[in-house]
Order: structure tokens, then C-alpha cells, then sequence
């Protein structure tokens, strides 16, 4: 199951993020990038936005993955994702990932770019699988 799950994130690349901080939860629609094994998802956000501000006090989040756009309105699968999310270094790390959003996903280029860019990563800490409304999977990673 737990490969199921991990392909579901390397297969899509949409999640609604879930912060939350002293104003109470945030939720931001999102496009993501994934680690080549899924257990670390990758997203880029501007230093002065709410999300990013949440972190810094909580880095604690919740991501919702799902396939509606295969799945046709029948068996729509949702993957919820808990990690704890941390600003990748500015050095080389930081900028691979930019290129690799700006040419993955060439809609957020321009963001990539700005100077004030940041790129997070998610380290994926349990999963929950929703299969239809009523078949659930829950899995804890190390």
C-alpha cells in the first residue's frame, strides 16, 4: 500500500497546503514538485506570504493530494500527507530545485526566479488514504 500511496504524490503535482499559525489555519492551493522516491515533497513560495510566515512558529503541515482529474468523478482516491516542512539552504540546493520548477512546471518560472523565493520541503511523516468515501489506509513513516 505504502508504494500505492507514494506513487499517487510522484503522479500528481496539485496538493492544497494546510498552515497553521497565530491567525488561526491557512489553506493554499499548490503546485508541487516530488522527490524521486516521494517521501519528500517540494514546493516554492514567495518569504513574505502567510504560509511561509505560519512556518516559522509551526512546521508542522498537511497536504491534500487526490486524482479527480483521472479518476472521471468515479473512485476518487485522497491522499492526506503529514510532514514537517523546512526551508532548503539558498545555496546549491535551493537553486537546483528553482530550475527544476521553472522547468518542470514552466507557469511558475517567473516565481522561481524572484529573489524572494523560497523552496520548502515536506518530509512525509504519515499518510492516509481515502479510497472511495469509505475504504481508509492510515501509514506512519520513519
Amino acid at each position: 500500500m505504502l508504494d500505492e500511496m507514494l506513487a499517487l504524490i510522484r503522479e500528481h503535482n496539485l496538493a492544497v497546503l494546510a498552515t497553521s499559525g497565530p491567525e488561526g489555519p491557512h489553506a493554499s492551493l499548490m503546485t508541487y514538485l516530488s522527490a524521486e522516491q516521494g517521501g519528500v515533497i517540494y514546493l516554492i513560495t514567495l518569504a513574505g506570504t502567510s504560509k511561509f510566515a505560519n512556518l516559522g512558529s509551526e512546521p508542522r503541515v498537511s497536504l491534500l493530494i487526490d486524482d479527480r482529474d483521472q479518476a472521471g468523478g468515479q473512485g476518487i482516491r485522497a491522499l492526506t500527507v503529514e510532514g514537517e516542512a523546512e526551508v532548503v539552504d539558498e545555496g546549491g540546493q535551493a537553486q537546483v530545485l528553482k530550475d527544476r520548477f521553472a522547468a518542470e512546471l514552466p507557469h511558475l518560472a517567473d516565481l522561481a526566479q524572484d529573489p524572494e523565493c523560497r523552496v520548502l520541503a515536506i518530509r512525509v511523516r504519515s499518510l492516509l488514504l481515502l479510497d472511495g468515501p469509505t475504504q481508509a489506509t492510515y501509514l506512519e513513516l520513519g
